[in-house]
């Protein structure tokens, strides 16, 4: 697990990338993250790309921006 959260510390945005960045197969990587999230160790979130279908002002970098 501490590998796993390392890599999520150090900028990995994905779990796949957590997978390459430390070399654990999927399934190790999904599972230290599931119980990372349960002991409140990492946030499970979805990332979203782009803007969304009704205009900017809604997304966690148009608040960041309007400070």
């Amino acid at each position: 697990m501490t590998a796993v959260l390392d890599a999520l510390s150090d900028g990995a945005g994905s779990l796949a990338e957590v997978g390459r960045r430390t070399g654990l197969r999927a399934d190790v990587v999904q599972a230290a993250a599931e119980q990372l999230v349960r002991m409140g160790r990492a946030q499970d979130c979805v990332l979203q790309f782009g803007c969304p279908a009704k205009g900017c002002g809604g997304c966690a970098l148009s608040c960041a921006l309007r400070r």
